[in-house]
């Protein structure tokens, strides 16, 4: 038997429940580009003190339903008291709730507590949950609900002939595209009409029309949006026809489905970028299941054809992305759970790799940040104790097979916790700027750097009480007109340099960058080239005329 303890097992819950809390208001969080976005238009919204039309900067006039920015605009008590934790807090909740819709389903079919444990625990553990499901975006949000109509389908066999179930189906449907898109109703449908098909052999006219209702119900909750909304026009030109039928052929189409940036294969390989650190047990999973398909309960199809129809789907569009998949990794979860006690304790060998190569680079780059670029002092003892104590269990674990798979969970849980670690000196006095130099620059204007769509929201953050303004940084003209206007901008520097020039600083703090070539990840891994990694950010103004 290979599942922990029920001590053991509530344990690895706490240590989930802290990786997932700590640092929720930091700006080095794994996340992506679209929470900037996401953040103004909430916070614009809340501004205007009405929930209805949605409210963009000039430019951002592509945005997504409306329900993502009603949450935030509640957490933050309409913009009273807008901060990261708490626009956060509510997609943590939704994650954390998925996870126990996912343990939940999972000991219905299993008829096992602990693998339903293990089903909430894997959910919890792939990297994909972990980045889309702390920050402010749709992600899991969507995922609750979509799993949550499929869930309800898969364990409601016995009600299928209710009016009521389809009608909770398209509800819950509906609430899924509310927060992300009214397309939700094409791969979930094509689920539930194959599974159907898949467990009778045959699909009847009814069962047509039961899906129908689901759909119906669920786009009606999606109009709710358009129809409530002042401006229907503008949702009609630029979110069903430029931001979802925009992707549906175009020019380069074929060429598009094996060229780069979006070829097809990225899609159906990216849940192994979803897994993370349970991406070799995923490979295990398909193999093995693939070998064993005869053998396999209705179950377990249903389970796979939910994924399947996802990637069927999401291949047509010109933009296929792996975190479009996301909402099925809670059928992944479930099925690596049912797996998970049966697995062979020396394979866990091989899928312990990835979580010790990630720390035999982490750890010695930590302490090269901390004597080369940080203070001794700033790293407390835990934050340099947990990669080391997450990599000697990773090790421990491989030398002890019977051990291994009950210790998997726990480990990538500490793994999580040590990218936190590494980050958490520049979340704190290193990482902002001087608060009492922020204080009397209050209410003034700030040029901040923008390469990418909207990122100025995350220096709102760090400059409270100005305003601020962004600014393309490799746009060399505009930054020195800005600055020979004797504007206050904020400038990128090497970590070491300062503003040469006519110019005052008031302010300074490190950041570290990413979006990172292969080349720089190797200089930065490996030669220690660590400029490429933190730099600094100047509050400057130029000097009144007739001063140096």
């Amino acid at each position: 038997m290979t599942a922990p303890r029920a001590s053991g097992g509530l344990g690895v819950f706490v240590l989930a429940v802290v990786a997932y809390l700590y640092a929720l208001d930091g700006l080095y969080i794994p996340h992506i580009g679209d929470e900037a976005p996401y953040i103004e238009i909430a916070r614009l919204t809340g501004a205007s003190g009405a929930w209805l039309p949605l409210k963009t900067a000039p430019g951002l006039e592509n945005t997504k339903p409306p329900l993502l920015y009603w949450v935030g605009i509640v957490s933050t008590h309409w913009g009273r008291h807008f901060t990261l934790f708490r626009l956060r807090l509510p997609i943590v909740l939704c994650t954390f709730l998925l996870a126990a819709l996912v343990g939940f389903v999972t000991e219905r079919l299993t008829k096992d507590r602990v693998r339903g444990a293990l089903g909430a625990l894997t959910f919890l553990g792939f990297y994909s949950s972990f980045q889309y499901g702390r920050p402010f975006l749709t992600n899991q949000p969507e995922s609750l609900f979509v799993f949550l109509s499929f869930a309800i389908f898969l364990l409601g066999r016995r009600y299928r002939e209710r009016f009521a179930l389809w009608m909770g189906i398209g509800i819950s449907l509906g609430i899924a595209c509310l927060f992300k898109s009214f397309a939700l109703v094409a791969p979930v449908g094509l689920a539930l009409a194959w599974v159907t098909f898949m467990e009778r052999g045959d699909f009847l006219l009814r069962d047509a029309l039961r899906i129908a209702v689901a759909v119906i119900v669920a786009l009606g909750c999606f109009a709710i949006w358009p129809l409530f909304d002042p401006e229907p026009g503008a949702i009609l030109q630029h979110f069903v026809l430029e931001e979802n039928l925009g992707k549906l052929g175009g020019e380069g189409y074929l060429r598009g489905l094996f060229a780069w940036p979006y070829p097809i294969y990225r899609l159906w390989l990216g849940h192994l970028g979803n897994a993370g650190f349970f991406a070799l047990p995923l490979i295990y999973l398909v193999v093995r299941s693939v070998r064993e398909r005869k053998s396999a309960t209705v179950d377990e199809k249903g389970l796979w054809i939910l994924v399947l129809s996802f990637l069927i789907v999401y291949s047509v569009p010109s933009q296929r992305q792996g975190n479009y998949l996301i909402p099925t990794v809670p059928a992944l979860s479930i099925l690596l759970a049912m797996r998970w006690p049966s697995i062979d304790g020396r394979w866990f060998r091989l899928f312990h790799l990835p979580g010790i190569a990630m720390l035999v680079v982490l750890i010695p780059l930590m302490w090269a940040v901390r004597g080369d670029i940080l203070p001794a002092e700033s790293y407390a003892s835990w934050q340099l104790a947990v990669p080391v104590i997450a990599l000697g269990g990773w090790l421990f674990a491989t030398f002890s097979v019977r051990r291994a798979p009950h210790l998997f969970h726990a480990l990538v849980f500490l793994s999580f916790l040590s990218l936190a670690a590494a980050t958490a000196p520049f979340e704190g006095p290193a990482g902002r700027f001087e608060p009492e130099h922020v204080a009397r620059l209050a209410g003034r204007r700030v040029y901040v750097p923008e390469d990418f769509i909207r990122k100025r929201e995350r220096h709102r953050f760090l400059l409270p009480g100005m305003r601020v303004e962004g600014y393309d940084p490799s746009d060399s003209d505009r930054l020195t007109h800005l600055l020979e206007s004797g504007r206050m901008v904020v400038v990128r520097r090497a970590f070491g340099e300062t503003a040469t020039g006519p110019f005052r600083v008031f302010a300074r703090r490190l950041e570290l960058t990413s979006r990172h070539s292969p080349s720089e990840m190797w200089r930065i891994a490996f030669e220690r080239d660590l400029h490429l990694l933190v730099r600094q950010e100047l509050v400057v103004r130029r000097f009144r005329r007739g001063r140096t």
